[in-house]
């Protein structure tokens, strides 16, 4: 089975675009979405697709404590089902 950081990966280059561009290979660890050009709308979009896929919730106003990607890696690791 593929890691959290390698299915997040395939996520972000089935769900998200920067000027035309899947991101998935440009995921950074230490930077969150809105670092890497993603719009909030599109966030939203993605931690629905994220909950989907990990079967864990993630409202808003938990997702706004999750600064980075590396943390969100974190908070999947120790919550998903």
């Amino acid at each position: 089975m593929a890691s959290t950081e390698e299915r997040l990966r395939q996520l972000a280059d089935e769900n998200l675009e920067v000027d035309g561009q899947p991101i998935g290979k440009l995921l950074d660890l230490g930077k969150g979405l809105a670092d890497l050009g993603v719009s909030s709308m599109d966030a939203v979009s993605f931690a629905k697709v994220i909950e989907q896929e990990f079967n864990v919730s993630l409202l808003p106003e938990k997702a706004g404590e999750i600064p980075t990607i590396g943390d969100l890696i974190a908070y999947l690791e120790a919550n998903a089902s």
